[in-house]
């Protein structure tokens, strides 16, 4: 037992020192041949075409699989390819009636509009285009009444010349009170799942934007860019705000009601899904 607990607890810290939240966003799904690289694993991963061939469809799986299970698991990954977003207009959102992510603000906060900063008139075109990319997938929308305004962050993104907007919501933040919703322990987790003969790491893709703020609320996560870009706010959960994971958290724990503890496990978005052999892990995926 104590063997498969190490075991697990070097495969979810490899698994999680590769992967940044942060990172997640729209630009995954601009570049099909892009998409999953930068994942890591503790095993060797193999990428895969899980497509009919007209348009690319690339997942990685484990490449020390057995040249059978390696086959079961293509044709299993094939069968249900349409259940996976492929651009972000694939992606709905979940329910309002499921889950939405609010902000409510303590009593003895005002609303506090953050002094503009000032950029090199150089990147703003860099960030306009961020912006219009966040426009096109609808996870921002422009803002005409804000008592709350945050500033960007812009942060250059690793070997392009693009910019990835990150928001300052610090003031916002600090007037909102802590979601007090029960979050699940990693190493209970870890020992929950470990000793299992066969386990898959899932891992959704900008799973934060699928989930969308309650539309009273919306108006606090107003932001400012410089020049002409103009004065937005998120009409879906980003990361951020205070209590995101919390929300995630409980609207994974109310899909997955029924098989949590028996066939998964889940730490806000990422989900282990363990069996005691290869057919039943086929049949729990």
């Amino acid at each position: 037992k104590e063997d498969s607990v190490k075991w697990m607890q070097r495969r979810v810290e490899e698994y999680r020192s590769g992967k940044n939240d942060m990172h997640e966003a729209i630009e995954d799904f601009d570049d099909m041949e892009k998409l999953g690289q930068g994942f890591s694993s503790a095993d060797p991963l193999e990428e895969v075409d899980i497509g009919d061939g007209s348009v690319p469809r690339p997942t990685f799986i484990n490449a020390n699989m057995r040249a059978d299970q390696r086959g079961k698991v293509c044709a299993l990954l094939r069968e249900f390819v349409d259940c996976f977003a492929w651009n972000y207009t694939e992606m709905p959102g979940l329910s309002r009636d499921l889950v939405g992510h609010r902000l409510p603000i303590k009593s003895s906060f005002r609303p506090h509009k953050q002094p503009l900063r000032r950029f090199n008139p150089s990147i703003y075109d860099r960030i306009k285009d961020e912006i219009d990319r966040l426009l096109k997938a609808r996870f921002i929308r422009p803002c005409r009444y804000a008592e709350w305004i945050s500033n960007i962050v812009p942060v250059e993104k690793k070997n392009t010349d693009k910019i990835r907007v990150c928001i300052d919501f610090r003031d916002l933040n600090k007037a909102t009170p802590k979601d007090e919703y029960p979050m699940p322990i990693a190493d209970m987790l870890i020992n929950d799942a470990s000793g299992h003969k066969v386990i898959s790491f899932l891992d959704g893709n900008a799973g934060y934007n699928q989930i969308f703020m309650a539309e009273e609320d919306m108006f606090k996560t107003a932001f400012r860019c410089p020049g002409f870009v103009g004065l937005f706010e998120w009409t879906v959960m980003t990361f951020g705000l205070k209590n995101a994971g919390a929300t995630y958290q409980r609207a994974m724990n109310l899909i997955f009601h029924d098989l949590l503890g028996i066939v998964l496990e889940i730490y806000i978005d990422d989900v282990v899904v363990k069996s005691d052999g290869f057919d039943h892990h086929l049949a729990d995926l």
